[in-house]
C-alpha cells in the first residue's frame, strides 16, 4: 500500500499541513504524522474524505505511488551536487533559478523549467559532456 507517501507527497503539493489534514479528518496532528509514516493507517471512511479531499480515487490514494519518478538529469544533478558539496542555493543560481522552483523541481518531480543552454551550461560545470545529465545514470558510474 502506498497510502503513507501518498498522503505526505499530496498533502506537500498542495501546501497544506498536518494540521490542516488533521482538522478536516477530526484528528490529532500526531494522527497524520503517523499515517504519513505507515504507523497505523486511518479507518476507511477518513481513506474515503482524503481521496475527496485531493480529488482522487480511493485506489489511486493507496494502490500506487502519484509522486512521479524524477527526470534522470534532476537526478544526476542531485547526486553531482551531494558529490561536489554544492549548497541548494549555489546550484539555484547556477542553473539561473529561484530557490523555490530547485525546490519545487526535486520535492514533486517536476521538469526543469530550463533550456538547452543552460543544461549545457550544468554539465560543462561538472565537466560533462553535454547531453551526458540526460542520458546516463552518472550515480551508478561513480563520475
Amino acid at each position: 500500500m502506498y497510502l503513507a507517501q501518498n498522503l505526505k507527497y499530496l498533502r506537500e503539493k498542495n501546501g497544506e499541513t498536518q494540521k490542516d489534514i488533521a482538522n478536516m479528518l477530526f484528528v490529532t496532528e500526531m494522527t497524520i504524522s503517523r499515517y504519513e509514516k505507515g504507523e497505523c493507517e486511518p479507518n476507511l471512511q477518513k481513506v474515503v474524505d482524503l481521496a475527496f479531499h485531493f480529488q482522487i480515487t480511493v485506489d489511486e490514494l493507496i494502490a500506487k505511488p502519484i509522486r512521479p519518478v524524477q527526470p534522470l538529469y534532476i537526478r544526476n544533478v542531485r547526486f553531482l551536487q551531494t558529490k561536489y558539496e554544492i549548497s541548494d542555493k549555489e546550484l539555484a543560481l547556477l542553473m539561473g533559478l529561484t530557490m523555490s522552483q530547485w525546490k519545487q523541481c526535486v520535492r514533486f518531480g517536476l521538469e526543469l523549467p530550463i533550456g538547452p543552454a543552460e543544461r549545457h551550461k550544468i554539465a560543462d560545470f561538472f565537466g560533462l559532456k553535454p547531453g551526458e545529465l540526460e542520458m546516463r545514470d552518472l550515480s551508478k558510474e561513480g563520475v
